[in-house]
């Protein structure tokens, strides 16, 4: 069921140029984001070298894997099978739920090519959800060792498992997916998730750089003055080009869980320090709506990406400023 047409005709290799490209980028970035299991997984490692180099092994296999995948995509597109006008790119992203089932049901594949692709695509957000919810209860566990939340979720059962944090976790998340995402755009909560995490993310470079200024980071960490700025500016663009209406449904997310532990778990001190993050935010939010991605398409894709990326730089330069001195 191979179309050799697809990645020749309507448009070539790059249909859209470097904006497709770009704009492809915060999809791609998920498909990486498996990376951060290995450090949330970390702590059980009695020797710390072979992280390294799992990441860079996960990274090469992760590359072969989705290119691979994308490879069979692009191939397997049957336009009039779908319904679409050939060579109509943008229709595709109106498939309902995975992609791989509507072409397996749509074309002549046997039933059983069928079969395999709905297993896939159960076991796809299973896994994902059954890995991040084993992540998210040891953030609870990490929060209530650092006295945020209840000392109940670091309680562990017979089998060193924090069960409180693993039942309430799971309780939220179940709440979350079938509020927000009813099948079969569970796939879209999982983007959105993803720009959420970006934007939690973007905090991490500032606070390395202001913890090594601190003289709290022990080990030297070669060229942390490069590498965190520009992890800070590529972190903000994956956000701004994940689009309208990701944007702003993370930043609720955010909202919420930040209004949670203030009222609840009453977490105010150093509100001044976190300004800078919560303007940061709020420009990201106005950007993707004025943006070419956003709402408004006031600015076209190139500028608004450079302002972005200016934005960054300014915000990262405050972020460090206002960290705590001590």
């Amino acid at each position: 069921f191979y179309h050799p047409q697809n990645f020749t005709a309507y448009g070539g290799f790059a249909p859209f140029g470097f904006l497709g490209i770009f704009s492809a980028i915060p999809l791609a970035m998920f498909a990486f984001g498996g990376i951060r299991v290995i450090p949330d997984y970390a702590e059980e490692v009695k020797d710390h070298k072979v992280l390294d180099k799992a990441i860079i092994y996960t990274v090469i296999g992760q590359t072969l894997v989705y290119v691979l995948f994308a490879v069979a995509f692009v191939a397997s597109i049957d336009w009039k099978g779908l319904g679409f006008t050939p060579g109509n790119w943008a229709s595709l992203s109106s498939i309902p739920g995975n992609p791989f089932i509507e072409i397996a049901s749509t074309s002549d594949a046997p039933s059983l090519l069928l079969l395999l692709a709905i297993i896939i695509g159960v076991i796809g957000p299973f896994v994902t959800g059954y890995i991040y919810m084993g992540g998210g209860m040891r953030i609870l566990f990490a929060m209530a060792r650092s006295k945020y939340i209840t000392e109940k979720m670091k309680e562990l059962n017979e089998y060193s498992v924090p069960l409180w944090a693993l039942i309430i976790f799971a309780i939220v998340s179940a709440l979350v997916v079938y509020i927000s995402a009813p099948v079969p755009t569970i796939y879209g909560l999982i983007s959105d998730s993803v720009v959420a995490g970006y934007i939690g993310f973007s905090a991490a470079p500032v606070a390395l750089v202001s913890l090594k200024k601190q003289g709290k980071l022990k080990e030297f960490i070669p060229f942390s003055e490069v590498f965190a700025p520009l992890a800070f500016i590529f972190a903000s663009l994956i956000i701004f080009w994940s689009g309208w209406p990701s944007v702003p449904y993370a930043v609720l997310l955010l909202v919420i869980i930040s209004i949670v532990f203030s009222v609840i778990y009453k977490i105010k001190e150093n509100v001044k320090n976190a300004l800078w993050y919560i303007g940061y935010i709020v420009s990201l939010l106005i950007m993707t709506y004025i943006g070419s991605d956003g709402a408004l398409n006031i600015i076209n894709f190139y500028y608004s990406t450079a302002i972005v990326a200016v934005l960054g730089i300014i915000f990262y330069v405050i972020g460090v400023y206002s960290r705590l001195k001590e």
